[in-house]
């Protein structure tokens, strides 16, 4: 492919290199055999170094050194030079791993303790995983490196076309030169060029070595993690981590951890003296005993004391790791020793929520490491162009050292989370949680996710209350924590108690009802007066049982007190409203009320508000407060009989007695109408079409009959009958005309008027 390129860019792959100032002719075709690429590319360089150092001679003598041509020339075969070296080094180092390799001593080593049965130990498996992780990390950085060759090589391919078409302009320019001394500049120049397309042919053929020598190690590495991984796919389902082993790599990691905190305790000590210098050094200001050094010193404590804080935390963020991954041994341990499968989906769990937040902590991390380089660069980009203020080399040395102790830090912690984590994933991978729910063993184990998420989220502390008792005259102060659990579970209980003591006080209501005789109003009274009473005690049980203090109502009432006020004083009202009512039973259930437009039997009476169902079967919820603010109607309040009223009239001339006896006895007759006191028929009035008779009788409202409308009908239906049947005629409404007949009517004629809309009518 590279030799196909050149021929389409017209330069000949074998180009003949212009050391003389003569004119180049290029070598006549060979028969012999094609000379092999490190020969060549040998012979090359020597030939170059020779005619670089008659060059360098020849410069010498008859050039002036200031001449461009001259100083272009030299600097192109120094560069040429140094190609020419690297090509033969890239040659070497592809003819060397086309040679069978020594073998690997230590990889044998690690992967000799696998040629046995397993069980396999975890810590060489853990070693196994981290040359895998090692190869890959180095083929990942090969093709990124393949992929930068690829963008130099595009770039190399423009430079040689420009190299070419120099070439051909100088050959053009050479042929056309007139006299010696524009021929010799002519042909110095067309040397120059030369030298150019020279130098971006052989960078070009290094770029295709350096992506063969690439490409021959992907393909090794390749092969060696296609090996590794065959060897972990036996291996993992084998391995095991016994007792010594996990006190092994707790012992390291408690002696890391022991470091941190004897680092952190050293930066306290460190920073703690240079804050006193601080104090001393403003002390000195303030009193003008400063000058620009000490201003300088107080510049830098105020940098050093800020490194101090970062290292502070990133020594904590630290020291959280390392025992994080002391915790994280001991869960893999015990992952690998239990057989429980409810043991080990904690150990999933457990592992799986440690990986979470070291995964949302990662971002962080890396983005306060970004930004600690990024002011390393530059300080160090101030320092280069001498603008780093008027401090002194030492101070501004200084100033560096802190910044990139600050970096040092947060590339530490990044290093040790990036470590953890990828550990962390390796065993949920182990005990067959990949976390992305591809395989079904996964599903146990997210339950198992789940279930601890659960467990967290009921164990959550909401707030805590401090609660003071004196015992033997001293104040001792308990602290008591309200969790979601407890909150639920006090729910819950008094959701149960209520339903128990709601079914005892219906059972208590029909005994005093049924056995003792108590009035069902009452009954229902008592019993919801005793549902509060037990409520309230319930409810302090429960909080005494969940050790939850009465102190927590005091913390929120004060806080709700306002808004709970405001938003309920409606539903107090009535409340209140309904404990008056209750009390002093002017309204009970099974009355007939009146109130407003509403008439109706009242069926319960609650404490907020009343139900009222209408003769109309219609029931309406009635605000107790409008029991007592609003005029109320009580029609059975004292006693259940309504007296009633039916009006007659008969045609005049009737017997009016006759008449009177026959609607009391209808009244008389009827089933409902009471006895005492005895129905009456009163003559009331003349009125203008008939005889106006009264009849008053009692009736006795019952609990389901609406008051006396049924009496009325069966009454009325009783009197048409018998007093038609007696002769007594019941009229309707008339009028009598008298016309004067003493003198004759006047009778006369009238023109008719034109109707109206209708004009000309006759």
């Amino acid at each position: 492919m590279l030799a196909l390129l050149l021929l389409l860019l017209g330069t000949p792959a074998a180009a003949q290199f212009p050391w003389s100032k003569a004119k180049s002719v290029p070598p006549a075709a060979s028969a012999e055999p094609a000379e092999k690429p490190r020969e060549k590319a040998a012979r090359n360089l020597a030939e170059a170094r020779r005619q670089q150092e008659a060059f360098r001679v020849e410069e010498g003598v008859a050039r002036p050194t200031e001449d461009p041509l001259v100083s272009e020339r030299r600097r192109l075969l120094d560069r040429l030079v140094v190609a020419y070296g690297e090509q033969i080094k890239l040659i070497d180092d592809l003819e060397n791993l086309d040679r069978p390799r020594p073998p690997d001593l230590q990889q044998q080593e690690l992967l000799g303790g696998f040629g046995g049965p397993g069980p396999y130990s975890a810590l060489r498996v853990d070693a196994l995983r981290d040359a895998q992780q090692a190869v890959r990390n180095l083929m990942q950085r090969l093709a990124a490196a393949d992929r930068a060759l690829d963008t130099l090589q595009t770039g190399q391919l423009d430079e040689q076309r420009k190299a070419s078409e120099a070439v051909r302009l100088a050959d053009d320019r050479l042929s056309r030169a007139r006299g010696k001394e524009e021929t010799e500049r002519e042909r110095d120049n067309r040397d120059a060029t030369l030298l150019r397309r020279k130098l971006a042919e052989t960078q070009l053929f290094n770029i295709s070595l350096a992506k063969e020598r690439i490409a021959a190690e992907t393909r090794a590495l390749q092969a060696r993690d296609t090996e590794m991984e065959r060897l972990l796919t036996r291996v993992l389902p084998a391995q095991e981590l016994s007792k010594d082993e996990l006190e092994q790599q707790q012992a390291l990691l408690r002696r890391e951890l022991k470091q941190l905190n004897s680092e952190a305790e050293r930066l306290i000590v460190d920073n703690s003296r240079r804050a006193a210098e601080r104090e001393r050094l403003l002390a000195d200001a303030e009193a003008g005993r400063g000058n620009a050094q000490s201003a300088g010193r107080l510049q830098l404590l105020d940098a050093r004391l800020e490194s101090d804080r970062v290292r502070l935390l990133a020594l904590n963020w630290a020291q959280t790791l390392a025992q994080a991954s002391i915790d994280a041994w001991a869960q893999r341990y015990v992952g690998f020793q239990s057989q429980d499968a409810t043991t080990r989906q904690g150990v999933v769990a457990w592992l799986t929520r440690t990986r979470d937040e070291l995964a949302s902590r990662r971002q962080l991390v890396q983005q306060l490491a970004q930004e600690a380089r990024a002011e390393v660069r530059e300080e160090e980009a101030r320092i280069a162009a001498g603008t780093a203020g008027a401090a002194t080399a030492a101070q501004q040395a200084e100033m560096l050292a802190a910044l990139r102790e600050r970096s040092q830090a947060f590339e530490r912690v990044e290093r040790m989370g990036t470590g953890l984590l990828r550990q962390i994933e390796r065993w949920l991978a182990d005990f067959g949680f990949s976390g992305s729910g591809a395989r079904s063993g996964d599903w146990t184990f997210a339950t198992a996710q789940v279930t601890e998420t659960l467990k967290g989220i009921w164990n959550f502390e909401m707030f805590a209350v401090d609660e003071s008792t004196l015992i033997d005259g001293k104040s001792v102060t308990v602290s008591y924590g309200v969790t979601v659990g407890k909150s639920i579970g006090a729910i819950l209980l008094f959701l149960l108690g209520y339903w128990l003591f709601a079914a005892l006080s219906r059972r208590l209501q029909r005994v005093m009802v049924q056995r003792f005789g108590v009035d069902q109003q009452l009954a229902s009274v008592i019993r919801r007066w005793a549902m509060i009473a037990l409520g309230v005690l319930l409810v302090v049980f429960i909080l005494n049982l969940a050790r939850i203090p009465l102190t927590v109502f005091a913390f929120l009432g004060g806080a709700l007190a306002i808004g709970v006020g405001f938003g309920t004083q409606t539903i107090i009202k009535n409340v209140i409203s309904g404990i008056i009512v209750l009390f002093e039973r002017k309204v009970r259930v099974g009355d007939i009320i009146q109130l407003g437009g509403m008439t109706g039997h009242v069926v319960a009476v609650d404490l907020r508000a009343s139900t009222v169902r209408g003769f109309d079967g219609v029931e309406a919820l009635i605000p107790n407060s409008s029991f007592l603010e609003n005029q109320v109607v009580n029609w059975t309040y004292s006693n259940p009989r309504i007296r009633r009223e039916i009006r007659i009239g008969i045609a005049y001339g009737s017997p009016i007695h006759r008449a009177a006896e026959i609607i009391a006895g209808c009244a008389a007759d009827h089933g409902e109408v009471l006895r005492d006191p005895p129905p009456e028929v009163f003559f009331e009035d003349f009125s203008d079409s008939a005889l106006l008779l009264v009849l008053v009788f009692w009736v006795e409202l019952g609990a389901q009959r609406p008051p006396g409308r049924r009496v009325d009908s069966d009454l009325r239906y009783a009197i048409e009958k018998r007093l038609g049947a007696a002769g007594v005629a019941i009229p309707f409404p008339q009028r009598d005309l008298h016309l004067d007949t003493s003198r004759p009517l006047a009778v006369s004629i009238a023109p008719q008027r034109e109707a109206p809309g209708n004009p000309g009518a006759a």
